[in-house]
């Protein structure tokens, strides 16, 4: 099983792909004179967004059908699920609200959060936990779905939220470059920014209340650690719900509403980093102990 959880040559490729897509996407829309190389540049970016994301499918379903569990078990899959989300989050937000979202900044995001989950990959990257304790019981994975399915949403709104600020500084300063022109408007950022937090609560909260079942009905599932986690996700659920009521009574404005949330998506991710390195520990600790306790025994 060991070996399965080694092998990330795939996701690699993957975020090497969405950064090179990204950073011809960049280049392409800061020409202000179509050229050839302009277009080639343009024509290269949607093939190379579509390769980076077969890369990171195949890689996902190759954990899925030798782990057998869902990919999103330890915090490195999670990152490598959340830019495969930021991809899909471009079509489904052009197909379902008419949004149209630059392809480099769904391949930019796609790409730092790819490369996030390469940060600590020996800790990050290991089989789950409680699998053994877990086993026969869909709670977990329920969960971890569930949640995984609300950071998805916040990281298409933070997708969202980091263009509207990028579209609200032109206007502001009164930059005329043609980058811009390619930006959506400040209401449609703005509405379908609410729309995704609005989404990313209810699944992020059902999460919660389904790992919290959990937790309380399995006594090998509940440690202590396994509580601060659940405690800090409601942390970071009353954030967003904080700041997206107060933009709906008009209380701040689209502005702070996107700084705020972009706050609390990027302290979001710090937090699920560092529980996860905690979550880790905690088995190799508890093994460290048998020896002791096993010679004091005798």
């Amino acid at each position: 099983m060991s070996e399965i959880f080694e092998n990330r040559i795939w996701f690699a490729c993957a975020g090497v792909i969405f950064g090179a897509a990204c950073v011809l996407g960049l280049f392409a829309a800061k020409r202000t004179r179509e050229n050839a190389t302009a277009r080639g540049a343009r024509f290269s970016e949607p093939i190379l967004a579509i390769a980076g994301w077969l890369f990171l499918t195949f890689a996902l379903g190759q954990r899925v059908s030798a782990s057998g569990h869902l990919p999103f078990s330890n915090i490195f899959e999670i990152f490598q699920s959340l830019g495969w989300c930021a991809l899909f989050s471009t079509v489904l937000l052009r197909a379902v609200w008419g949004l149209r979202v630059p392809v480099f900044a769904a391949t930019g995001t796609a790409a730092v959060l790819c490369a996030l989950s390469f940060v600590n990959a020996k800790t990050w990257d290991l089989p789950p936990a409680f699998s053994e304790s877990a086993a026969g019981t869909p709670w977990i994975e329920l969960h971890a779905g569930f949640a995984t399915v609300g950071y998805a949403c916040f990281s298409a709104a933070a997708m969202i939220w980091w263009l509207f600020l990028l579209q609200n500084s032109a206007l502001r300063r009164r930059y005329t470059h043609r980058f811009f022109a390619r930006l959506p408007d400040l209401a449609a950022l703005e509405r379908i920014g609410g729309r995704l937090c609005s989404a990313g609560l209810v699944f992020f909260g059902f999460g919660i209340g389904v790992g919290a079942v959990a937790l309380s009905g399995n006594s090998h599932l509940g440690s202590r650690l396994a509580i601060y986690k659940i405690l800090v996700s409601a942390l970071i659920f009353c954030g967003f719900a904080l700041v997206l009521f107060l933009r709906r009574k008009n209380k701040i404005s689209a502005l702070k509403f996107s700084r705020a949330g972009l706050a609390i998506f990027i302290s979001a991710i710090v937090l699920l980093g560092g529980i996860a390195c905690l979550r880790e520990a905690s088995p190799a600790a508890r093994d460290s102990d048998v020896p002791a306790q096993t010679e004091d025994a005798e």
